[in-house]
């Protein structure tokens, strides 16, 4: 049983470590955007212009948004490729 659990780990990992990409992540508050760019102010107060690619996909909540769902002001995490661009910007869920 020990060994079936090593072997699934073994094959999970890497599709854990490389989920976006190999990339980073950044959280914040999104000051402007719009077709092509997000900028954040992350939470260690700098501030970051992440470029969008045509294949970023856009999460408000669980549900599928687009780059009409962002708001100035709202808070958002930007999973970023090796690349430098978005691979996915995570919206909270609207009230």
């Amino acid at each position: 049983m020990n060994i079936i659990r090593a072997a699934v780990l073994a094959a999970i990992f890497p599709v854990i470590a490389f989920a976006h990409g190999g990339g980073r992540d950044i959280r914040g508050t999104i000051l402007k955007f719009d077709q092509r760019v997000v900028v954040v102010k992350r939470v260690d107060g700098k501030t970051e212009s992440v470029p969008l690619a045509d294949s970023t996909v856009f999460r408000v909540g669980s549900t599928p948004g687009d780059w009409k769902s962002m708001r100035e002001g709202s808070r958002v995490v930007v999973h970023i490729g090796h690349n430098g661009k978005a691979i996915e910007v995570q919206l909270p869920a609207r009230k």
